[in-house]
């Protein structure tokens, strides 16, 4: 998933979700991990602007203070580097009801606060260069739990229905997922200072 221009890459909370052309780091040992660092204590163990691109999928959500979080992933992160978030979009029974997310976020949230000049951190930080709501998660059995088969179903379901919402994503949010509820948020953006 990592572009060939970015040299280290991190997969910040990977769990299971294995990238091989990353450095997966998780708070607890599982196969494939290649550190072990427990991303609620600061500061993190690379050193200011080092990091060429930074993956995190479902993470923040589970944290307390997500804004130390992206502070930190500002830090580390060289001017021209990407943070990329898989985030629980607020439309999905699933996310809110999920005992360990403090939050859930909408199509606008990481645009919003991260690339446009606002209270939280001033000036834009990052320049947005995707975004978009999806109806099944990225990783499409990312917990190995769907039945056999089930898998390509679930895809071409996906790419329909998240083709479709990302036409107009606003209005989807708004008026269409009361009734087909997204389950993720994807952001990316590129450090601007």
């Amino acid at each position: 998933m990592a572009d060939e221009t970015y040299n280290k890459v991190l997969n910040l909370g990977c769990g299971n979700k294995i990238l091989t052309d990353a450095i997966n780091i998780d708070v607890t040992r599982y196969k494939g991990v290649d550190e072990v660092v427990d991303l609620r204590q600061y500061p993190w163990p690379w050193e200011d602007n080092s990091i060429d691109g930074i993956h995190a999928s479902h993470v923040i959500e589970h944290l307390e203070d997500p804004v130390k979080f992206i502070n930190e992933c500002h830090r580390i992160l060289k001017v021209g580097g990407f943070l990329r978030f898989c985030l629980p979009h607020s439309s999905s029974v699933t996310n809110v009801g999920c005992f360990g997310h403090y939050r859930t976020f909408s199509y606008n949230t990481m645009h919003g606060y991260m690339s446009m000049d606002y209270y939280m951190f001033g000036q834009a930080r990052f320049k947005t260069v995707e975004r978009k709501l999806r109806w099944w998660f990225e990783y499409v059995d990312g917990q190995g739990e769907l039945p056999p088969g089930c898998e390509t179903i679930i895809k071409c379901v996906d790419w329909f229905i998240t083709e479709t919402a990302n036409v107009f994503p606003r209005l989807w949010e708004n008026i269409i997922c009361p009734t087909i509820q997204m389950r993720e948020v994807i952001w990316k953006g590129i450090k601007l200072r």
